[in-house]
């Protein structure tokens, strides 16, 4: 999480070209401000790294299934 007080590392998951040079999702975590965080992760550019060295899990890109409704005689329509 925090490396200092407003320091926090994130990991790359799209490719991107910014402030801190060309990342793409095989770079290295690196560390960003808090702002900047909330600004990269906004963007669905990156996730923050956990403390113990794990990369928390990348947001899904996909749109969610549709839910699934049931019909007349409470049965799941197909």
């Amino acid at each position: 999480m925090s490396t200092e007080d407003n320091e926090f590392l994130v990991q790359p998951v799209k490719t991107f070209h910014g402030e801190e040079g060309f990342k793409t999702p095989d770079s290295e975590p690196f560390a960003v401000s808090r702002q900047r965080m909330a600004d990269l992760k906004a963007n669905e550019l990156v996730v923050e790294v956990e403390t113990d060295g794990k990369v928390a899990p990348a947001a899904n890109n996909k749109s969610a299934p549709a839910p699934r409704t049931k019909g007349k005689n409470g049965d799941a329509a197909d």
